[in-house]
């Protein structure tokens, strides 16, 4: 429980980092941690990388595209594939962003943590229109059977995001280490060496 919580203060960090910066169109920030068998995963997306806006939705097609995206970014498997060796399955999942009144409930899919506090989200009143820049933002937590067998992990969301670039933050046990995918790319190596 020690190396995920030291794991998560890093992958918090390096998150609050990225957040602080500029608001880029085109760039996306993707931050993983990896301890024992978990893997935690953090994703923020301008919308209109996603959506095509950043402003409220004005009618019914503009709110049907948030709605589209928030329940594509909602479902982890559509963000990551991670190496099928590795025997990872999604144990929670959420997505909000401000173009939409309410954000979607964290699903958690009936792993329950001991150390549940630590890896739930408890401060939801987030701001995420900062200046008329809008985003998406999510967060998964995996669960790997085999995570000595998770070599690299799919992004098959940059196929969806069309000529976006994500800026990755990946933390192990064994290290940090930046990255960036950009499609066709999409597979991140998950070697630290």
């Amino acid at each position: 429980m020690r190396r995920l919580a030291i794991a998560m203060a890093l992958s918090t960090s390096v998150g609050l980092a990225q957040a602080a910066g500029p608001h880029v169109h085109g760039q996306g920030n993707l931050d993983l941690a990896m301890a024992g068998g978990t893997l935690l995963v953090e994703l923020s997306l301008p919308a209109a990388d996603v959506v095509g806006f950043e402003h409220a939705p004005r009618d019914d097609d503009q709110k049907a595209l948030v709605k589209d995206a928030l329940a594509r970014l909602g479902k982890g498997t559509n963000v990551l594939e991670p190496a099928p060796a590795a025997a990872c399955k999604v144990t929670r999942e959420s997505v909000h962003s401000g173009l939409s009144d309410s954000e979607t409930e964290e699903h958690d899919h009936g792993e329950e943590s001991p150390d549940h506090d630590a890896d739930h989200d408890h401060d939801h009143d987030h701001d995420h229109d900062h200046g008329g820049h809008a985003d998406f933002e999510a967060r998964y937590r995996w669960h790997c059977d085999h995570p000595e067998k998770l070599e690299w992990i799919d992004v098959p969301l940059l196929e969806f995001l069309n000529g976006v670039t994500l800026k990755v933050q990946l933390v192990t046990d064994q290290g940090a280490r930046a990255d960036s995918l950009k499609a066709p790319r999409t597979r991140l190596s998950m070697d630290l060496r």
